[in-house]
């Protein structure tokens, strides 16, 4: 379909459509979430014109937290197929999702690797995948501020598509009615919590992704924030089970690291840590590493 020269590619999409989007993410204001673009496309060379005609929601068994997202994908599979009977042309044109909870103001590491994984998949349909990215919530109109991507079979480069090249229109919105009273309820039971956007959670997962892969990212509805927990191996090979904590009593998001009071490792150094405040989790990992493993090499000299 393309050739190796830069694609020439324009969008053209519901205002039904982006307020179906908005609506899903004023239902999750600290939690990332997202959804399937429908529709159909034209392609002549290198230029590609792109309709989205559908949204899908992510489902009733989504799962989500402040720096992750996974789609029910049996739920959408269901309300494809559904749609697809009716619109036989309709394909699945990309996804969305969000990052206006974290701040971040771009697609991830993760983001890019899976939607490369998904372009270049043998049974995925067609030869690039869009990608719609909510990155801020405004206070007046729009509700939100979005970037648009594509990405190509065989081709390791990232485009983001000018909002020049973006129509919002007033076509409606194509829905099997038997799935829409679910996907409405869906949207209704959505547990809003509180929390404001916080780069830094983005930064998190980046890191500890790449340096830290046992430490989860979770949210704690108790305490009404996310949170960081699993394993950390020491220089002796010992481990330690910790959890940094975000907080936002300030204006500014802070980050503690707890341990269980069972552990026996170093426990004047955990102690020392006991009121310290971080600006971001990975601070908080980083420097409880060093510490314990100074601590751990000064007492074996």
């Amino acid at each position: 379909m393309f050739r190796s020269k830069k694609p020439v590619v324009s969008v053209s999409i519901p205002r039904a459509a982006l307020e179906s989007i908005f609506d899903e993410c004023d239902g999750y204001n600290a939690d990332e979430t997202g959804g399937r673009l429908l529709g159909t496309y034209r392609s002549k060379g290198s230029h590609l014109d792109i309709n989205v005609s559908g949204v899908i929601d992510p489902g009733p068994n989504a799962r989500r937290s402040s720096t992750s997202f996974f789609q029910d994908g049996d739920y959408q599979e269901n309300v494809f197929r559904a749609i697809e009977a009716r619109h036989p042309d309709i394909e699945h044109l990309g996804n969305w999702h969000t990052h206006h909870v974290n701040g971040f103001p771009t697609l991830s590491g993760g983001d890019i690797t899976t939607y490369h994984n998904i372009v270049n998949h043998q049974n995925h349909n067609t030869d690039f995948f869009y990608a719609l990215l909510v990155v801020n919530k405004n206070a007046g109109s729009p509700r939100y501020d979005v970037r648009h991507y594509l990405f190509r079979r065989n081709d390791r480069n990232v485009y983001e598509i000018a909002d020049a090249d973006i129509t919002v229109t007033d076509s409606p919105l194509l829905s099997p009615d038997e799935h829409a009273p679910k996907a409405k309820a869906a949207r209704r039971s959505a547990d809003a919590r509180p929390g404001s956007a916080n780069p830094e959670r983005a930064k998190d997962k980046e890191f500890f992704s790449e340096f830290y892969p046992h430490l989860k990212s979770l949210f704690s509805e108790k305490l009404g924030a996310p949170y960081w927990k699993g394993s950390l191996t020491l220089i002796d090979g010992s481990a330690i089970d910790i959890v940094a904590v975000e907080s936002e009593d300030n204006a500014t998001p802070e980050y503690s690291i707890v341990t269980s009071p069972k552990n026996t490792i170093c426990p004047d150094t955990l102690a020392e840590f006991k009121d310290l405040k971080f600006s971001a989790a990975r601070h908080a990992v980083v420097r409880l590493e060093r510490d314990l493993n100074r601590a751990l090499y000064r007492d074996r000299k």
